[in-house]
């Protein structure tokens, strides 16, 4: 009988990994790591590779007219994936959802090579936009489910979000390479090869978190949040640009748009309070930690996109640099959060206290956008090169604490919902920053050259195209500006940029001030010894469906409500 079932257990299929293995086996713990990081090199390469490609694009497929929704389809589906495939995520199991959001995106992205037209173009790039929004939305949450310990994953944390940073430097270069010395497709088939180790990767390393318990989906919340999220998105792409490519802010079209948002996020807001598995638990917000991440993230995606949009543009136009020079100038900025955020999550690994460099990067944040307010038509490349480096070592303090933040202070269950509001409300903030400082300085802008002196004895046609501080950078219509408005051109310009940075600074200043309501979140920080056993001991059972904080979280003011983290930390 004996023997019977040894030959039995002998026999039986091998059982998959599971978060208690991986806790004790450093060998599996770190494929597991690199299966998730190389899943995030997708998402963040995709982000910058393609741009340098789409002039080339745009010259073969024949559709300028299309040449936005290129971008614009990959936002839209991108930002509305994000709290779905978080939520979904916890309720399924984050393995599922990550190998999930990949295929996708490597399916996306082959399709996407192989458009024959810029329509085919824009919808394949739509759909790719579901995988990286799912990606996303799980990576960070994969994170911490890895390592149950505080002080380990504060660690990681950092050297995970430096991915985002590095992919940064490595995109444009990258982009620019494939488009000059192979075809463009090719900025879409890139992700193949890394797709191929990617994939097993997940699947053989990556542990099995959910219970298998059958839950609902909420349907109607879904779809109420995509169409909120459309609708505003939409409304922030074409509000403010001439026809074809959009309409006045104050069109019928935009005004319906911005009405749309209104009706269907109150729509969402009634469904989420009634739901029995809501896409975003609206208790969540109770919590004093998470609603305050929220407006930091949305603030930091302000800044990193709203306040630098238009540095390229002054850097070529004004300082009359290559169209290369412009172009790598936000690669200091990049390298500096890349150094910057691998040195946060150390100290707080080490030291335990999240608050220090949340307040020290927001500072360092202020500085660098009040530097910026003092560029003007004669400063140097190496002033703007400094302020880039300034500004980048502040959000790379501030970026890795708003997620240790949010795992530290929301139930288990609550991990993907928590954590992917922050990538949530950051890519609203991106959105949001652009449309608003573009707007501003585009208005200020032309306001300036319609009042230099002489400008209306120009060709009606070139007035209306200078108009457009964009056109500048075109060869044709910089060539063809008469040499005496060229100094003025470049005074209209600096001027109007000049508010783009005041506004900056006022965001900066929100961000500074909301840093301050954050609760003195503190974590356990072990010894090697305890990490061990830590790591080995804290996760045997199922995470998705654990009622305990996320661990290890000490606040010096707790959060008032049922969330409450009054509770022992988890060693």
């Amino acid at each position: 009988m004996a023997q019977k079932r040894g030959e039995l257990q002998a026999s039986a299929p091998p059982r998959p990994v599971t978060m208690s293995d991986v806790a004790a086996n450093n060998k599996t713990l770190i494929l597991a790591l690199l299966a998730v990081v190389l899943s995030m090199l997708l998402s963040a390469l995709d982000q910058t590779v393609v741009n340098p490609a789409m002039p080339r694009i745009v010259a073969d497929l024949q559709g300028f007219n299309l040449l936005a929704w290129v971008s614009t389809g990959y936002l839209l589906t991108s930002t509305a994936a994000i709290p779905i495939a978080g939520k979904l995520g916890d309720l399924f199991g984050r393995k599922l959802l990550l190998i999930t959001a990949v295929v996708i995106f490597l399916a996306g992205s082959a399709l996407c090579g192989a458009a024959s037209n810029m329509t085919l173009l824009v919808l394949f790039r739509a759909f790719q936009g579901i995988g990286a929004g799912a990606l996303q939305a799980n990576a960070f949450v994969m994170i911490a489910e890895l390592f149950p310990d505080p002080a380990r994953r504060a660690k990681w944390q950092g050297m995970i979000a430096a991915v985002f940073g590095l992919a940064s430097v490595i995109g444009p270069a990258l982009g620019g390479f494939i488009t000059d010395n192979l075809v463009w497709r090719w900025v879409f088939y890139v992700n193949l090869p890394l797709g191929l180790f990617a994939v097993p990767a997940l699947i053989f390393f990556l542990p099995k978190t959910t219970s298998g318990v059958k839950r609902s989906i909420d349907w109607w919340g879904a779809a109420s949040i995509v169409g909120a999220i459309s609708c505003l998105l939409l409304a922030l792409t074409w509000g403010g640009q001439k026809e074809p490519n959009g309409y006045p802010w104050l069109s019928p079209q935009i005004l319906g748009l911005f009405g749309g948002t209104i009706v269907l996020a109150a729509l969402f807001v009634f469904i989420e309070s009634r739901a029995a598995e809501p896409i975003v638990p609206l208790r969540l917000f109770k919590n004093r930690t998470v609603s305050s991440v929220t407006v930091i993230s949305f603030a930091i995606g302000a800044l990193m996109l709203g306040a630098l949009y238009y540095i390229p543009l002054y850097v070529q136009v004004v300082m009359n640099e290559s169209a290369s020079s412009s172009g790598a100038i936000t690669t200091p900025l990049a390298l500096a959060m890349v150094v910057t955020n691998i040195f946060t999550g150390q100290f707080i690994g080490r030291v335990g206290i999240l608050k220090i460099p949340m307040v020290i990067g927001s500072i360092v944040i202020l500085v660098g956008v009040g530097l910026l307010t003092q560029l003007t038509v004669n400063s140097e490349l190496w002033q703007v090169t400094l302020y880039m480096i300034v500004i980048g070592i502040g959000i790379g303090f501030v970026m890795p604490t708003m997620t240790i933040a949010v795992q530290e202070s929301v139930q288990r269950r609550d991990l993907g919902s928590g954590i992917s509001s922050v990538q949530f409300f950051r890519s609203i903030g991106s959105t949001v920053g652009v449309a608003l400082i573009g707007t501003v300085v585009t208005n200020s802008y032309v306001s300036n050259i319609n009042a230099t002196a002489g400008i209306k004895a120009l060709p009606a046609q070139l007035v209306q195209v200078l108009q457009e501080p964009q056109n500048l950078l075109v060869a044709k219509v910089a060539a063809s500006i008469p040499a005496q408005f060229r100094e003025a051109i470049k005074v209209a310009l600096t001027d109007a940029v000049h508010l783009s940075f005041v506004i900056s600074v006022g965001i900066a200043v929100v961000l500074l001030l909301t840093i301050f309501t954050v609760p003195n979140i503190r974590i356990k920080v072990a010894s090697k010894k305890q990490s061990s056993q830590a790591g080995s001991e804290a996760v045997t059972g199922n995470i998705a469906d654990s009622a305990v904080p996320s661990n290890g979280m000490v606040a010096a003011k707790e959060n008032e409500g049922p969330e409450a983290n009054s509770v022992p930390l988890i060693h």
